[in-house]
């Protein structure tokens, strides 16, 4: 039953119990998977637990561009804490924008409301100076020919 191949184990179907063919009895049984252990993968496992692959061929041949991989691998980091880190800060500097952007428009309306003709005459008039009545004049100065 187990560890045997036949045509039915490929199928993921329940099948009748070989004893009970033929019989009327009805018993079925789910079809359980060959449980078979893989020996090279298992050997390659402990070649690694106990340290053995460091000592290998192929590893030694491979030392350079395990180093480059490694030292790949600190930069990606490193640009990733990096990219962080600058997008916090654009983060804080467009947050600053958006407060100094609305201080201006306040300070703006402000400066509006504080320069109508109505509100200097009445900062004026706490001053005792009025408003002129008379047209300025205009002042002419003659240019000597000499100079």
């Amino acid at each position: 039953m187990f560890g045997r191949k036949n045509k039915d184990s490929a199928k993921n179907s329940v099948r009748l119990d070989e004893k009970s063919k033929g019989k009327s009895s009805g018993k079925k049984f789910l079809k359980m998977p060959s449980i078979k252990m893989d020996f090279k993968l298992l050997r390659n496992l402990s070649s690694i637990l106990d340290g053995s692959v460091l000592t290998s061929d192929v590893m030694r041949k491979n030392v350079l561009f395990f180093f480059f991989l490694f030292i790949l691998t600190v930069i990606y980091i490193g640009n990733n804490f990096v990219a962080q880190s600058k997008v916090k800060k654009i983060d804080s500097i467009s947050k600053e924008l958006k407060d100094l952007h609305d201080q201006h428009i306040s300070t703006k309306s402000d400066l509006m409301y504080f320069t109508k003709r109505s509100e200097v005459a009445k900062r004026l008039r706490s001053r005792n100076i009025k408003e002129a009545t008379k047209p300025p004049y205009k002042i002419y100065v003659l240019k000597k020919e000499g100079k």
